[in-house]
């Protein structure tokens, strides 16, 4: 009777984690590839990192600014005054 199929994978699968499980493979495998390519990983992306750390500041710098700018302006009086038509000379309202 011929073996279900993925049977290979199954046992080549169990024999991978039976090897993991070592604490001697497992460390050999971490300190020889995955902690260098993280640390080259990490080292190329450094500069990205610093560059999105700087932008963040300055936006939440400009936002505050902007903040503290409209409140600032919603404080003071408005003083502008208020022009009506009875207060242009009927002259100005010919040419208009």
């Amino acid at each position: 009777m011929p073996a279900p199929p993925g049977t290979m994978v199954y046992s080549i699968l169990d024999r991978v984690i039976q090897f993991f499980q070592e604490k001697n493979n497992r460390e050999r495998v971490q300190t020889q590839c995955l902690d260098p390519m993280i640390r080259y990983i990490l080292d190329k992306l450094f500069p990205y990192i610093i560059l999105v750390c700087i932008l963040f500041s300055l936006i939440l710098l400009m936002s505050v600014v902007s903040i503290y700018l409209l409140l600032s302006q919603l404080r003071m009086p408005v003083n502008a005054p208020i022009i009506s038509a009875l207060d242009i000379p009927s002259t100005n309202l010919a040419r208009l």
